[in-house]
């Protein structure tokens, strides 16, 4: 990936930039609490500011003046703990081509105390965002970190499983997926994931009896454990067998994390 003209990346503007430099060193000996309250501040700004500014982009042609760093570069600069701003400036990384310099901040969420507001989640989001730019090598490296640092998060392990099953390891997937129902048995979309990895492997019986227990446990509306049993019993060439009279009514489809 080309990197743009005009940026520099975090790594590089906090060891030379003079604003940033500063705005490091002053908070460096204040309260943590006093430091995080900073920087949720300047990130909640940041990030409001940029959306009035796409609002705003679309009722005028002007061009309107950009700000001097890019979002979440303040608050992580205030607080080098602080979670959202990881993501956000990992995300700018990875999006103008500092993929390397990307995975460092993203894997440095891997790093931080368990009890970080929303962790596991913030965590989630940074390997959706490479799912989406399908670089599932990096995304499956930043689930694996988060596996070793974090062992009682289900959710990584569902995203691990995921990355190996678009890698074509359908066997790590299961073991993975297994894990993460072992965590959470009865979180329906673990056992939907799972139950699907059990179908394309040729596990039908045991694929059926988790799939079943994803509809059973799943809300009203929720379809994928649904077509994924029904696609399982055409594989077996026999009808769904009455199970119409024990599920939801279809509905509005409820996405799962990962659609299988």
């Amino acid at each position: 990936m080309k990197k743009p003209t005009g940026y520099s990346s975090f790594s590089m503007l906090i060891t030379w930039d003079s604003g940033l430099k500063s705005l490091r060193l002053e908070y460096a000996h204040a309260a943590p609490q006093k430091r995080r309250m900073a920087a949720q501040w300047e990130y909640d700004s940041s990030m409001a500011s940029d959306l009035f500014n796409m609002a705003l982009l679309t009722s005028v042609s002007e061009t309107l003046p950009q700000s001097k760093w890019p979002p979440g570069f303040l608050a992580l600069a205030i607080d080098p703990l602080f979670a959202p701003a990881f993501l956000t400036v990992g995300s700018s990384e990875y999006q103008h081509g500092f993929v390397k310099e990307a995975m460092e901040l993203l894997l440095t969420l891997t790093k931080l105390p368990e009890n970080e507001e929303d962790l596991a989640e913030i965590i989630d989001k940074a390997g959706n965002f490479l799912l989406d730019h399908e670089d599932f090598k990096n995304a499956l490296e930043l689930y694996l970190s988060a596996e070793r640092a974090y062992p009682s998060q289900a959710l990584h392990y569902i995203g691990s499983g995921y990355c190996f099953y678009k890698l074509g390891n359908i066997e790590e997937s299961i073991r993975k997926e297994r894990r993460a129902v072992e965590l959470e048995p009865d979180n329906y979309l673990h056992l939907n994931d799972l139950g699907y990895s059990l179908l394309e492997a040729g596990l039908l019986e045991e694929a059926e009896t988790v799939l079943k227990r994803s509809i059973s446990l799943a809300p009203p509306g929720y379809e994928f454990a649904r077509n994924n049993l029904e696609l399982l019993y055409e594989r077996k060439k026999t009808p769904l067998q009455g199970a119409g009279e024990r599920l939801a009514s279809p509905g509005k489809l409820v996405p799962c994390r990962f659609v299988k």
